[in-house]
């Protein structure tokens, strides 16, 4: 795993997320296992988004909360996202070396 990656979702727990990486095999699974009264503050991604971070192709994050936080911690430990501020879109990891 990525140092920055792992910086940056430990910034996240601190933020009171539960945020996790390669966390179940997909999105809904994911979903489905965040703890009771978590789920309104996550950020994750899946083993099928982890095959695209492996190839180094980019990944997408699930997450609910704050969108923008979550990208501003992202860019504060020097990984590069996109995001278009639509809270029914994931948050795109271009960048994370």
């Amino acid at each position: 795993m990525s140092r920055k990656l792992t910086n940056a979702f430990k910034d996240l727990r601190k933020q009171g997320y539960f945020a996790r990486q390669n966390f179940w095999c997909c999105q809904s699974c994911g979903w489905a296992a965040i703890p009771d009264g978590e789920s309104d503050r996550a950020v994750f991604y899946h083993n099928q988004d982890n095959d695209s971070k492996r190839k180094g192709e980019s990944f997408c994050l699930a997450w609910s909360g704050d969108g923008n936080l979550i990208c501003e911690i992202l860019r504060k430990h020097g990984i590069e996202v996109e995001w278009n501020g639509d809270s029914g879109r994931r948050i795109e990891v271009i960048n994370w070396d």
